[in-house]
């Protein structure tokens, strides 16, 4: 296959000098650095509820009950949220979590603010010869990546 010349191809689609990573593995790591910071992380639950000190500042949140049957009422397998408190907590639970709109709105955060913007995007997987393949390869089509 020919390449165009670098000096032909806009700067917006010059990938040089970058990576190609797992964020799943990123992520990973970043875990483990902060737990060597003793930062405590809860995956695998879901706050329900923000827990406030009496000056309106973040004390921590609560989880959601488990084991609540489709109708609402506990099972067998009940147990109750409970609160975890922390001198500062993050919700990472992205751009329109139901926790991250209840905060907009308490401390008027999107007060003298553009409208919030979105895009989409699409993943797809190939499946392909191995002798076709060269890791960390990125090729452009048009616009970024």
């Amino acid at each position: 296959s020919q390449e165009a010349p670098h000096w032909m191809v806009p700067k917006t689609m010059h990938n040089d000098g970058n990576y190609v990573i797992s964020l799943g593995n990123v992520v990973r790591w970043l875990g483990q650095k902060a737990e060597e910071l003793e930062v405590s992380i809860f995956p695998g639950f879901a706050a329900s509820e923000i827990l406030y000190h009496e000056d309106g500042s973040v004390k921590g949140i609560q989880t959601g009950d488990m084991g609540v049957g489709k109708d609402g009422e506990p099972t067998h397998n009940f147990t109750p949220g409970y609160e975890l408190y922390a001198k500062y907590t993050i919700f990472a639970e992205g751009c329109r979590g139901h926790l991250g709109k209840r905060l907009i709105a308490k401390y008027n955060l999107d007060q003298d603010a553009d409208p919030q913007h979105y895009g989409i995007g699409i993943k797809e997987l190939w499946e392909i010869d191995p002798a076709k393949h060269k890791p960390g390869l990125v090729m452009h089509g048009s616009g970024w990546p």
